[in-house]
């Protein structure tokens, strides 16, 4: 994860849960990288590891209009690491969905489309993700043009209505679906299984597996699905 840079973009109304699954996934991934994952992970290896992690980690950070308290979609109150003028450089971008994610003369006005366009367009980017709604946000920012995707499933009417040039796989029981470089994903806690699809896609299978355990991720495999050369197949993980 260490040639990862990792923007969780935030913005007044964005879903906090859309924000936190992933932050932690990559938090964790990162923290617990350099542990083996052809064996489990034994409590001396835990305590050890985590202790000495206590805090945040470089390449995983929030990015807003403002580091002034952002009213979030179910109302708590977040500040950013940093805002969009004192970021450093991603490879790596999250966008959430939530109420404020329907907003997007704001979200241009506020300069976050911009910024995700920035990362995303760039030379240097590896991944594009969004949760639940934040697939608007792509598709407003013209990153899901002929891209295999996935929104929220009680909002695929208006998703096909408002980003037509997408391919929206209408597939309420996929929790995430990949395109090359762009994972988008159902609803809030989807972000968690589309986080755990990025972790095994640049990392490896078993550093996944590993993540799984550690943070005890207990359910059974998660569908999603995979753009192959414009054909779909399925991914668990």
């Amino acid at each position: 994860m260490n040639d990862l840079s990792m923007a969780l973009v935030m913005f007044d109304g964005a879903e906090e849960q859309d924000v936190v699954g992933p932050y932690e996934m990559f938090w964790w991934m990162t923290a617990f990288q350099e542990l083996p994952t052809d064996r489990p992970i034994e409590e001396s290896d835990f305590s050890y590891t985590f202790n000495l992690k206590d805090g945040t980690t470089p390449n995983v950070f929030t990015v807003a209009p403002t580091t002034d308290p952002i009213v979030m979609s179910s109302g708590m109150k977040f500040i950013a690491d940093f805002s969009y003028e004192t970021a450093p450089p991603a490879n790596v971008v999250v966008v959430p969905g939530g109420h404020g994610a329907r907003n997007i003369p704001a979200l241009e006005a506020n300069g976050t489309l911009d910024y995700i366009k920035g990362i995303a367009n760039a030379e240097t980017c590896k991944y594009v993700m969004s949760v639940c709604t934040g697939a608007f946000v792509l598709g407003a920012a013209g990153l899901l043009d002929d891209k295999h995707c996935l929104v929220y499933s009680n909002q695929f009417e208006r998703f096909e209505r408002e980003v037509p040039a997408a391919k929206l796989v209408r597939d309420g029981s996929l929790s995430f679906v990949q395109d090359g470089r762009v994972f988008t994903s159902n609803g809030p806690c989807s972000g968690l299984a589309t986080s755990l699809r990025l972790v095994e896609v640049h990392c490896g299978t078993g550093y996944k597996n590993n993540l799984r355990e550690l943070l005890a991720y207990l359910t059974p495999p998660v569908k999603g699905a995979v753009s192959e050369n414009g054909t779909l197949t399925e991914a668990t993980v």
